[in-house]
């Protein structure tokens, strides 16, 4: 059975389509590095819209924690090809640790909306 087929219960599996994951953790990498800070918070605005979108529709965290990590290795692999092996071990943990956390409360929206509890 594919990803996208119907699952036991009758209902079609989510979409697992994160080139949208992937693509911002490529972005956001890009752009911690280059210290283009004007562009981060609409990029963690739209991560956390997508990311709300594929939590209602059933997607595991952890799917799109591993595509968004993809993306950010993808980044930090074409800049060390353009540049050399000169990025900070601390730069990536703290681009790492934004994502998770845009992710996670993006999760926590979609949960308190499905139970009727959003604030």
């Amino acid at each position: 059975m594919g990803p996208n087929d119907a699952e036991n219960d009758g209902m079609p599996a989510p979409v697992r389509d994160f080139g949208t994951a992937i693509r911002m953790g490529l972005d956001l990498a890009l752009a911690l590095v280059e210290d283009t800070d004007t562009s981060l918070d609409g990029m963690l605005r739209t991560l956390e819209r997508h990311t709300t979108r594929w939590a209602l529709d059933g997607v595991p965290i952890d799917e799109i924690q591993h595509a968004v990590h993809d993306g950010v290795r993808s980044g930090l692999a074409q800049l060390r090809d353009d540049a050399g092996p000169v990025l900070d071990c601390v730069l990536v943990v703290d681009l790492l640790d934004v994502m998770t956390s845009a992710v996670s409360r993006a999760y926590v929206a979609a949960d308190r909306t499905v139970r009727g509890t959003a604030l």
